[in-house]
């Protein structure tokens, strides 16, 4: 009779552990898409679990598996993404750049983003992003820890001499983020009609960072 090393029976068990893990990321984003078009069409108060569930072909048993809440498929669809915000600020950074310029590409970025979605879909997300920020201050976080859209920037701002060497950057990155968030929350409430905030809304956090020293 033929043996399987303890080897062979580790490297089957990587092999298994592939496809289960496509298996995993395919259920985990086919909810996350189907909430989204369910959002875009039935709005997010009029969109149950149970709906997204149907749409995505998954069971109420798997859903709760990668989710919690309803809620928490807005954070996983990005729809408040940090990741375009900061790669419009590292090409600012680039070429000489003044502050007013950093904070604006970073804003512009966010909007340009949020006109794919319908507004009430972003003013949830805002909404669920201030009740994460609460958990995780209450869990005992710091404002540098919850300051990731502007935290990274206005230190190479620092860095660069854009802003002084004795602004605290840490709140002055929480202030912007706040004001940021709330921005886009007005704008999201009248449908996104109108002037884009972004230069206005730069200007107005531009002057109050200088402001904030240690």
């Amino acid at each position: 009779m033929s043996t399987v090393s303890s080897g062979s029976n580790g490297d089957y068990r990587q092999t298994r552990a592939v496809p289960v893990r496509a298996r995993s990321h395919a259920s985990r984003e086919a909810i996350v898409q189907a909430a989204l078009a369910l959002w875009r069409t039935k709005g997010f108060a009029g969109t149950t679990v149970t709906d997204v569930c149907k749409a995505a072909g998954v069971s109420k048993a798997l859903f709760y598996v990668y989710f919690s809440r309803r809620e928490d498929v807005l954070l996983e669809a990005e729809v408040f993404t940090m990741r375009d915000a900061h790669a419009a600020a590292e090409a600012v950074v680039a070429r000489p750049y003044e502050l007013l310029d950093l904070i604006a590409a970073i804003i512009e970025t966010l909007q340009e983003r949020f006109r794919r979605y319908p507004p009430e879909l972003v003013f949830e997300t805002v909404l669920e992003t201030y009740r994460l920020e609460q958990r995780t201050l209450a869990d005992g976080a710091t404002e540098a820890d919850i300051s990731f859209l502007f935290l990274d920037p206005f230190r190479q701002a620092q860095r660069d001499g854009k802003l002084p060497a004795d602004v605290d950057v840490e709140r002055a990155a929480r202030v912007a983020q706040v004001l940021v968030a709330d921005g886009v929350r007005c704008w999201a409430a009248t449908g996104f009609v109108g002037t884009s905030p972004a230069r206005s809304l730069a200007a107005e956090i531009g002057t109050l960072v200088h402001a904030i020293r240690r």
